[in-house]
């Protein structure tokens, strides 16, 4: 079974940001590619690339290049040690690109081994959005950091333990949109967790248990104590087994906000003051044999705290621009 990727940053790339990938192709795959560009390919498809990593197994090589302005440029194979076929992934296994942006140049690390270089070739400040392409099986990381002023090669945490993790390289505020688009498949009688984590604590600022056998979406926080409070699950159950969902979460003021496939769903009102004081991402869990595939993850800020209309960008025709 297939997956893609696409989505927007919650910030445009800047020096000492990093973007960490942990994915796997199918068994028999002879390529795949992840683009950071000015914009998705579905918004537009002409689009500047900044960087494009392109994976050959057949060719046993990794080529990096950029389009500006519809022109490709000069294709880049050679390695940290200046070899042009050396390709440390393997088909159908797990891998882990690092990607890191320093003064002039992106510095790329592959199963936590410095592998490549790759110079600006247009202003990275204009790179906002994140593509994964072809033959891919599974998708489990795309998480987006600052790290500086950490030194090369920076300090790695992929998480093979969750079903997928993105971290934002700002602190969510008011008027902060994330929209995820996702499917279940596997276990119809299983459940998944949306976990918004306390970046210092681990914390769980809020719990979205996704309760198939249920047919229940569970809301919950847990406390300093580590322990969780009154469980809220009214409001039914929009999701539907094995059909693509797009789960639009606002942050106001006071609240989080959810939309499911256009609609509102509820609301849940923050249980701990500051809440927004290390709130920087969510992880993603699965339980009984459910499996998840998140092919898009947009951040936007919408400019109003109050994120009055969030529920249009759940719309499964409305694209994040």
């Amino acid at each position: 079974m297939l997956t893609e990727f696409a989505g927007n940053l919650a910030r445009n790339l800047e020096f000492g940001h990093a973007l960490e990938i942990v994915a796997k192709t199918i068994d028999s795959a002879s390529r795949f590619h992840i683009n950071l560009s000015t914009a998705k390919s579905v918004i537009d498809p002409n689009a500047d690339i900044g960087l494009r990593f392109a994976c050959f197994f057949r060719k046993d090589m990794i080529v990096r290049n950029a389009r500006i302005n519809g022109v490709w440029g000069e294709e880049e194979i050679q390695n940290i040690d200046s070899h042009s076929l050396s390709n440390p992934i393997e088909s159908g296994e797990f891998f882990v690109i690092y990607i890191l942006a320093c003064e002039e140049r992106f510095h790329i690390s592959i199963n936590n081994r410095p592998f490549c270089t790759f110079n600006y070739r247009m202003p990275l400040k204009a790179l906002r959005s994140i593509e994964i392409c072809e033959q891919i099986q599974v998708i489990k990381q795309v998480d987006h950091r600052a790290v500086f002023p950490y030194p090369w090669p920076a300090i790695q945490a992929s998480d093979f333990g969750k079903a997928f993790s993105n971290d934002s390289p700002i602190m969510f505020s008011p008027g902060h949109l994330i929209v995820i688009t996702a499917r279940c498949f596997d276990n119809k009688k299983g459940q998944f967790i949306i976990k918004f984590l306390d970046s210092d604590s681990k914390r769980e600022e809020m719990h979205f248990s996704v309760r198939f056998d249920q047919k229940a979406v569970v809301r919950n926080s847990m406390n300093k104590a580590f322990e969780f409070g009154q469980e809220e699950r009214h409001g039914g159950f929009p999701f539907v087994f094995n059909q693509q969902f797009k789960l639009a979460i606002a942050f106001t003021e006071r609240e989080f906000l959810t939309a499911v496939d256009g609609y509102n769903f509820c609301s849940y009102a923050y249980r701990t003051t500051n809440v927004f004081q290390n709130l920087v991402g969510f992880k993603v869990t699965c339980i009984n044999g459910l499996h998840m595939h998140v092919t898009g993850v947009d951040h936007l800020q919408m400019g109003d705290p109050s994120c009055t209309g969030f529920e249009k960008y759940s719309k499964h025709d409305y694209e994040c621009a």
